[in-house]
């Protein structure tokens, strides 16, 4: 079996020629997948058992009951000040697709 999770961030890193999640914590890394992978499943976020580490349930909200710890509240709590190390900002894995495109190159030189 291969674990297909790291498989494709090796090869995001290959396209990239930076890492896809470069988080120096376990916040920061979060914080970039959750960007582009959205939110983990509420019953496994019901059940993990560092959530609340890194995430805030509103228990007066209707749905979704749990978001992600700001930058801000995360430092307040942790006395870790999260940094930017990405090179590129997703939003969506489908962004990949706009970085290190030619755009130079002639229709045939593409092939």
């Amino acid at each position: 079996a291969i674990d297909m999770w790291s498989l494709g961030c090796v090869v995001a890193e290959l396209f990239l020629g930076w890492p896809l999640y470069p988080g120096s914590s376990e916040y920061d890394q979060i914080r970039y997948i959750s960007q582009t992978q959205g939110l983990p499943a509420e019953h496994m976020l019901n059940n993990a058992s560092k959530t609340v580490k890194f995430f805030y349930r509103d228990r007066d909200a209707t749905y979704p009951f749990w978001r992600l710890k700001t930058p801000e509240e995360h430092e307040q709590e942790t006395k870790m000040k999260s940094k930017e190390a990405r090179k590129y900002i997703f939003n969506c894995l489908e962004d990949m697709g706009q970085v290190n495109v030619p755009t130079d190159l002639e229709r045939g030189e593409l092939l």
